[in-house]
């Protein structure tokens, strides 16, 4: 299975949860109750939901339905577990064929307002911060998958969405509010176009990328904080596992 049919797989999924789910969450410190969607999901609940639903849309993708695919451990990472670790073939070989992290990428929380910690989830080099670069290089240090990949989704924001978001929740107006705040000191717009381009640049300056970044629209208006967004992938390089490596002419 190539990135793409994954990242397809990936929004896909994302549709139909959003209109399926019935897991309840409430804020910890507030107890107020987030609207029942995808965007309410937490990441971990998020990948659970997704590798579900693929296997309940297209069960023929798998390579066995009992195969543990969420949460793996990595053998050499004490403590450490790997997102998404499936296979979609019938290689004779006991390593999975992917093994990928993923990102949960916010804007605005489930109240409308300003969540700060996208960027850092995304381009941190910081150990602490967990972000999506760190997960590359784990990954390629110690993915024990024939495959590695990192993904992230992220809902967009605009005028149009706003729009539409106002329509389907007229109840909502002040969380609405909220999130045209944030677009308002953003210049009217929350897009992750550039996020996902400096990743990308980033990514391919250290030598990481097997191949061109891959994309996937999706369209989850459950929640009023949510509306149109975009899952995104890159394949992460492992130059010496490649057939024709040769150490003395690493470039």
């Amino acid at each position: 299975m190539e990135l793409q049919q994954i990242v397809d797989r990936y929004a896909e999924a994302i549709e139909f949860i959003d209109t399926d789910t019935d897991v309840v969450r409430a804020n910890p410190r507030t107890g107020e109750v987030y609207h029942t969607s995808f965007k309410s999901l937490p990441e971990t609940g998020a990948v659970d939901a997704i590798d579900a639903m693929w296997g309940l849309l297209h069960p023929d993708e798998f390579r066995t339905a009992a195969e543990e695919r969420v949460g793996v451990k990595y053998p050499d990472v004490p403590r450490a577990k790997c997102d998404h670790v499936f296979s979609s073939d019938l290689a004779a070989s006991d390593e999975p064929e992917w093994g990928i992290e993923v990102k949960k990428i916010e804007f605005v929380g489930n109240n409308g307002k300003a969540n700060d910690y996208g960027v850092g989830k995304m381009l941190s080099p910081y150990l602490k911060d967990r972000g999506l670069l760190h997960d590359a290089a784990r990954l390629r240090q110690y993915g024990f998958t024939r495959r590695i990949a990192v993904i992230g989704y992220v809902f967009n924001y605009d005028v149009a969405s706003l729009a539409d978001l106002r329509r389907l929740h007229p109840g909502d107006d002040q969380v609405i509010s909220n999130v045209e705040a944030v677009l308002r000191r953003n210049g009217g717009t929350l897009s992750s176009r550039p996020l996902i381009e400096f990743t990308d640049a980033i990514l391919g300056l250290r030598g990481y990328l097997r191949g061109p970044r891959r994309e996937a629209p999706f369209s989850a208006f459950r929640s009023p904080t949510a509306g149109r967004g975009i899952v995104f992938g890159w394949e992460i390089s492992r130059p010496w596992l490649e057939p024709d490596y040769d150490a003395r002419h690493p470039w």
